[in-house]
């Protein structure tokens, strides 16, 4: 079985960097985007199973991304999850308005992470799929 594929979207190189080799960690392919128009190329790329999302972004934010995704995409179904500091009940409220599958708040652990990839994608009890 070949590893889940992850698209990792976020402006922020060193936070992006330390969350994929932590995803690299439990057995997760991790491909990671710094924009939006860098994450649509490799959404049709890498066809992943599951996008991290940030919403704070240059040129276009996340939330925005999230709606083109969901309107344009012939790829029905990807899980996105929003990672993002911007945590208030409304900020979590306007991502699932634009079609996020959920929302997980900035920081947060290596074991909250697991858990909500645990949600969308099959990863073994040491992390390994």
């Amino acid at each position: 079985m070949s590893a889940p594929v992850i698209l990792l979207v976020d402006d922020e190189r060193a936070y992006a960097n330390v969350v994929k080799e932590a995803l690299e960690r439990i057995g997760v392919r991790v491909h990671l985007a710094y924009d939006a128009m860098e994450a649509l190329n490799l959404y049709s790329e890498v066809s992943p199973d599951l996008i991290l999302l940030d919403v704070m972004m240059p040129d276009m934010d996340g939330l925005s991304l999230l709606r083109w995704l969901r309107e344009h995409s012939e790829k029905d179904g990807v899980p996105i999850h929003i990672v993002s500091a911007k945590a208030q009940q409304s900020d979590r409220d306007a991502a699932i308005s634009a079609g996020a599958n959920g929302f997980l708040a900035k920081p947060f652990t290596v074991e909250e992470l697991r858990q909500v990839i645990g949600q969308y994608i099959e990863i073994g009890p040491n992390g390994k799929n």
